[in-house]
């Protein structure tokens, strides 16, 4: 297990997509900057919201140059549920998150925040609902930005479900 910091190399892993394929994160000649979001679970409420807005965005960050690549821990059958405009990587097991040591809360108070029930109103208003539970229900997120040669150029790991720069942040760290 390794923190990712700025200026780290992330490894070209092969990852599974709700197609039932693999596919490498670093693709050669690609170009583009990587927003890498690690998330929880499909079904996650808060994870929801969160998927709604980005699919709501994803073309100001295909104009801005960014791959958008969203790690769960959900199965590919509930990953493709989402119906995603950007890229998916299921990872069940939570292989990942332990590789790049995005630890789970130590506990379910670990993960509250006081932007939770904004987050959940948002839902409600959205109408979504909480879905099948998977992976680790105290996993924490994490965001980082990669350049196409998997330099790390921005890494955050949250401190609790909501601890990350919101959309118009994450825009201007694709960009910088």
């Amino acid at each position: 297990m390794a923190r990712l910091g700025i200026g780290d190399r992330i490894d070209n892993f092969e990852f599974l997509a709700p197609d039932n394929l693999r596919y490498p994160l670093l693709k050669e000649d690609d170009g583009r900057t990587i927003l890498l979001w690690f998330m929880r679970y499909a079904g996650c409420t808060v994870c929801r919201v969160d998927l709604h807005e980005l699919k709501e965005r994803i073309g100001e960050f295909e104009a801005a140059g960014a791959r958008v690549v969203v790690v769960l821990q959900s199965v590919p059958e509930t990953a493709a549920e989402v119906e995603a405009p950007f890229e998916i990587v299921c990872d069940p097991e939570g292989a990942l998150y332990r590789k790049y040591d995005i630890l789970p809360a130590k506990s379910k108070l670990g993960i509250l925040s006081a932007a939770l029930p904004g987050k959940l109103k948002k839902a409600k208003k959205l109408g979504l609902e909480h879905g099948a539970y998977e992976g680790d229900e105290q996993q924490l997120p994490a965001l980082f930005v990669l350049g196409a040669d998997g330099v790390v150029r921005y890494a955050r790991y949250a401190s609790n479900l909501t601890d990350l720069p919101d959309l118009d942040e994450m825009l201007r760290l694709v960009k910088a």
